[in-house]
């Protein structure tokens, strides 16, 4: 009976089966073979019960994934949103002549003084009056704030492509906006999104070297943080365990107590539960 359970554990079965091998060793030879056959429907229906579990909790996982990539993606929506409108009140308020500006809350509005019928009569002004002018640089700084229609479309377009999981279709699309407009507002997040599609399609060595495309090039990028997290789990999924510990100390270092340090605590944490330092 010993040998019986013995070769039924090494070859990985239910429980149930170990009391079918004890109820077979004990039984009559003439009853065995209808306790066999429920031993193995019994069988049969564990299995199917486990089956359906983890095929339930595949869909739950798969679900809860989805839905924290949905709100990810809409959460750099609306921040794309509000910094492109508070760039655009900038450059109005930029704009504005100070005689323009409102009178403050409280304070009393400058007295007009009384219309006369007669018309004040000036002398000619020899000075020609001064005009100030944008320099190109100011006119160049403005005008990369403000993408225009055709970048935001370009990048509208791709950005559907990783939200529909279709990752191949968004690298190749954010790879040709990078190249067609290098100097646009939406360069930097665009780089961004191109080593997620790389990391969402699990080429890590490709992820990689996005993120660190958007750090050399765009390092005052609102998704430097956000590279930098992610430069760490593509070494991590590389096993390179001591590139992959260096980026995530450093997001810890450069951005402590925020939700990105957090992740990257965690990170290590199963990094040394795991036994890689």
């Amino acid at each position: 009976m010993r040998s019986q359970r013995l070769i039924l554990w090494a070859a990985g079965l239910a429980p149930a089966a170990l009391f079918a091998a004890a109820a077979l060793a004990q039984n009559p030879p003439g009853e065995r073979a209808g306790d066999l056959v429920y031993q193995v429907q019994a069988l049969q229906d564990e299995i199917r019960q486990l089956r359906g579990l983890i095929e339930q909790q595949d869909h739950e996982i798969a679900r809860l994934q989805q839905r924290q990539r949905d709100q990810f993606l809409d959460l750099d929506q609306r921040l794309a949103a509000l910094a492109a409108g508070s760039t655009a009140a900038a450059g109005r308020d930029a704009l504005t002549p100070p005689g323009d500006a409102a009178p403050a809350q409280g304070a009393s509005p400058p007295a007009v003084p009384p219309v006369e019928d007669v018309p004040e009569v000036r002398p000619p002004t020899a000075v020609e009056p001064e005009i100030t002018t944008i320099s190109p640089q100011v006119a160049a700084a403005r005008q990369v704030a403000q993408p225009a229609a055709d970048e935001q479309a370009r990048y509208d377009a791709a950005f559907q492509e990783v939200k529909a999981l279709r990752y191949d279709r968004a690298a190749d699309a954010f790879r040709a906006f990078i190249a067609d407009f290098p100097e646009s507002a939406l360069a930097g997040n665009a780089q961004y999104w191109l080593g997620e599609s790389w990391y969402g399609s699990r080429n890590f060595t490709q992820a990689v070297a996005a993120f660190q495309a958007l750090l050399d090039r765009y390092p005052e990028s609102t998704k430097r943080p956000d590279a930098l997290l992610k430069i760490g789990y593509s070494h991590y999924e590389l096993k390179d365990w001591p590139a992959a510990r260096a980026a995530l100390e450093q997001v810890k270092a450069e951005y402590p107590d925020t939700t990105i340090s957090r992740l990257a605590e965690n990170r290590l944490r199963a990094m040394r539960l795991e036994g890689h330092y």
